[in-house]
């Protein structure tokens, strides 16, 4: 009998910044806390992620991205470097959330970004060319895996 794959039920949406987004610099960084994905029963192999940013006051640039950076921890306490001043390593980048040129709110979406066994921060870095409404931005994550039947 053939093994069938199947996407197991995500874990519940949680929120991972939202404050700490508001009226954050054009080129401005703002990691979060950890994640913790190893401990037993919950190794999940993927993150979806939702970013949300409330309408600005100016107009994003062109080709306005907010770049994720993954920064994991091999021993559970010393995380790969990339904080609000320190810029993270090109090896950390995940993905961009990639905008339009305008000042109205909008929701974007990755998914399936691959997740280490280990606990991890993500680390987002503002590149719309302004910086971000004063109130209401929000990145929210659900972790998920895969399932043998």
């Amino acid at each position: 009998m053939a093994t069938e794959h199947k996407w197991e039920a995500p874990a519940a949406v949680q929120t991972y910044l939202s404050t700490e987004l508001n009226a954050l610099a054009d080129g401005g960084n703002k990691p979060g806390a950890a994640i913790d994905n190893q401990t037993d029963g919950t190794n999940d192999l993927y993150a979806s992620l939702e970013l949300y940013l409330a309408a600005q006051g100016s107009a994003r640039d062109a080709g306005a991205t907010v770049d994720v950076y993954l920064l994991p921890s091999v021993d559970g306490t010393n995380y790969c470097y990339g904080s609000d001043s320190d810029d993270p390593p090109a090896t950390a980048y995940v993905g961009s959330f990639v905008l339009d040129a305008a000042t109205a709110a909008r929701y974007a979406t990755l998914h399936n970004l691959p997740v280490p066994p280990l606990r991890f921060k993500l680390l987002l870095v503002n590149n719309t060319g302004q910086a971000l409404a004063a109130a209401g931005n929000t990145l929210k994550y659900r972790l998920h895996s895969l399932e043998s039947q």
